[in-house]
């Protein structure tokens, strides 16, 4: 029997038990015995119904689920397949450029590894080699490469002393490498050379070009030295705003305790960015002792790295 006539059964089953219930109150109220004959009858139909809609019960059930599964399944094929098609087209640009990726930072690893690896046979000092590399392999990437020499170094006195620090900084132009060196040298406790590279940076301050003096000012932040802190001072009351703003930032970044009472008047400044920062930056600066930032901590150089692209 098919499902049609399932229900069709259901619909009957229900139409004869509400004219069983009909004729019975109609027998109680007459008390006939003529209507008591055909409610038999009829209890005795719905009976029949029922054990064959029993009967039928799990046959349905079984085609209901079988059918579920073959929807599922087809729906599911389906998704895969559409899944699998996707993967063939999406997945390859998408390896291939993880590959290169990888391909890369291994590259980036081993020249890094030969910078700072004394071969046999190799009487090259690691500044040599850096020198070198650089001046075969310019740009922004392999400076940040030797940079993270230096840093690796930092604690190697025996594979880049003291004097080693010097003429690389002396003999290098980039601004990041030389700050990089300096760092390093102040955190062996020599400032010299960082207070050299702040002072040297102070003349693009007095630029009447505001752009020049933001750029300035960036790059003092990075230093994380208190010197730094004593040069953006000035640069709170500057007319331009920007420039106010990126002083206020620098000296966050290399000030202490005792640079609060600069920035106490921009508290109430009318510009609300001012105004905030200036907040922020006293909230931070007080957490810091005067002896804060006088000399520069690994933690400081690992922060200001140039990063490896």
């Amino acid at each position: 029997m098919n499902i049609l006539g399932n229900s069709k059964i259901s619909l009957l089953l229900a139409a004869l038990l509400g004219a069983g219930i009909s004729y019975g109150l109609f027998g109680v109220m007459v008390g006939d015995s003529a209507h008591q004959q055909k409610i038999l009858s009829l209890e005795h139909k719905v009976a029949e119904l029922e054990a064959l809609l029993a009967q039928q019960a799990p046959t349905l059930h079984s085609k209901r689920v079988l059918t579920g599964n073959l929807v599922g399944q087809s729906l599911a094929s389906s998704t895969n397949s559409a899944m699998g098609a996707a993967g063939k087209n999406d997945l390859s640009p998408t390896a291939s450029t993880e590959g290169e990726a990888d391909s890369a930072a291994v590259n980036h690893e081993q020249i890094l590894k030969d910078l700072l690896t004394l071969a046999y046979g190799d009487p090259r000092s690691f500044v040599e080699k850096v020198q070198e590399f650089l001046a075969q392999n310019p740009g922004r990437e392999n400076i940040a490469i030797a940079s993270k020499g230096v840093y690796d170094l930092a604690e190697n006195r025996d594979n880049l002393p003291d004097y080693a620090l010097d003429t690389l900084y002396h003999q290098q132009t980039n601004t990041d490498l030389k700050r990089v060196t300096a760092q390093v040298l102040s955190m062996r406790g020599d400032n010299r050379l960082l207070e050299k590279q702040i002072t040297d940076m102070q003349a693009g301050l007095r630029s009447e070009n505001p752009a020049d003096r933001q750029k300035v000012l960036v790059e003092l932040a990075k230093t994380r030295y208190v010197s730094a802190a004593n040069a953006v001072v000035p640069l709170l009351q500057d007319e331009d705003i920007g420039v106010k703003l990126d002083a206020l930032l620098a000296l966050r970044s290399t000030g202490n305790q005792t640079h609060i009472g600069f920035v106490e008047s921009l508290v109430n400044h009318p510009d609300a960015s001012v105004s905030w920062l200036a907040n922020d930056v006293i909230n931070t600066l007080q957490n810091l002792s005067d002896r804060a930032r006088t000399r520069i901590t690994q933690a400081d150089i690992a922060a200001e790295l140039p990063p490896i692209m």
